[in-house]
């Protein structure tokens, strides 16, 4: 429904005014020219053929344009104000305006009827696809409020006919009618009461709707001092909102900076240990091969000096005896040149196992 017209707002002008100079132009009205009626024609065609969305653009404009109309009829008040207030405060003004004001002209009159007509032959159009697309409106409303109904009964009876053929899980017993009778009266009972609240709710919203528009109009009676400190607190409060979020903005990629940071440093942490690991490992390898390379300069040394030992031996006993070429003299030197080999190799092998529990003794914190 249209809404109502402000207190103070300037009433409609009425058809053939009292004694104002437009009344020919009124009974012009009254016959709406051919443009404006085939016009109409042409949007109702249009409007027809578009369908249910058509309809809904255009309950929305409507809505815009009532929308339009209070905050102008708003407008035109403060405007009044303002000039009743200038015209208090300066009483000079107010002579010379009556002096014009009483020196109208023709051609004054003449552009002030053709805009008086203008505006009333478009408010005769819009009060026309007003009635129109409510009476549209509440032939849809009405379909489908009979289809709601229709669906309901239909729902209703489907619940019924489930609740007929249901059977109770322990006995395999069906449902009795008197139960299903109490549950349906039960349910409209309740459907009744949830109408009650929707219609209490909005009768609420209704008298919330009124006392919000009875508070904007004691707003719009104060001091406009009030609106514009509230604004330049607003623009203040909005450009300290937005260094908050700017300073809030910089604290999060510092906090994303340090983050990557610290993940940075500890990872090079751990690598620094693992390389410092690995390098004291290598290091005490190192020092085990250096002492059993060592180990083995020495035994390469003192297997020299017994072999030129021996070779001096058998050069000395070659040249005093002439048994070289006995059998029996030669398998026993083989005999002892392989117990000496074996003898060795079992030196080696106890100097290794010596050397190697002596460093796992050392690894384990013992003293030799």
């Amino acid at each position: 429904a249209p809404r109502g017209r402000r207190p103070g707002s300037p009433a409609r002008s009425s058809r053939g005014g009292e004694g104002s100079p437009g009344g020919g132009e009124d009974e012009e009205d009254d016959g709406m020219p051919s443009d404006g009626a085939d016009q109409l024609e042409e949007e109702e065609e249009e409007e027809e053929d578009d369908g249910p969305g058509r309809l809904q653009d255009l309950q929305d404009k409507f809505d815009q344009l009532l929308e339009l109309n209070e905050r102008a009829l708003q407008h035109n008040v403060a405007l009044q104000r303002r000039v009743i207030q200038r015209r208090a405060q300066d009483k000079s003004y107010e002579a010379p305006d009556k002096q014009s004001e009483g020196k109208v002209t023709e051609h004054k009159y003449q552009n002030v009827l053709h805009n008086v007509h203008t505006v009333r032959l478009q408010l005769r159009l819009q009060q026309v696809k007003a009635a129109r697309m409510s009476e549209e409106l509440k032939n849809q409303l009405e379909t489908k409020r009979q289809k709601a109904i229709e669906c309901r009964d239909s729902f209703q009876e489907f619940k019924r006919q489930v609740a007929r053929h249901a059977e109770y899980a322990r006995n395999g017993k069906k449902i009795q009618d008197k139960i299903i009778q109490e549950v349906e009266e039960f349910e409209l009972d309740k459907d009744a009461e949830v109408e009650e609240v929707r219609g209490s709710n909005i009768s609420l919203k209704n008298r919330l709707s009124k006392l919000e528009q009875a508070l904007r109009k004691k707003d719009e009676l104060a001091e406009n001092l009030h609106v514009i400190d509230f604004e330049q607190l607003k623009i203040e409060n909005q450009t300290l909102n937005e260094k908050i979020e700017e300073r809030n903005e910089e604290l999060h990629k510092l906090r994303k900076k340090t983050v990557t940071t610290v993940q940075i440093i500890t990872h090079m942490r751990e690598k620094v240990q693992f390389v410092q690991q690995e390098h004291r490992s290598l290091k005490a390898e190192l020092a085990n091969l250096d002492r059993e390379l060592a180990a083995q300069r020495d035994m390469v040394a003192k297997t020299k000096h017994e072999r030129d030992e021996h070779r001096a031996d058998s050069g000395k006993l070659r040249q005093q005896t002439s048994i070289m070429g006995s059998e029996h003299l030669a398998r026993d030197y083989d005999t002892r040149a392989a117990t000496v080999k074996q003898l060795k190799e079992e030196i080696a092998r106890l100097k290794k196992r010596h050397q190697d529990m002596s460093n796992f003794v050392k690894s384990q914190g013992g003293t030799m």
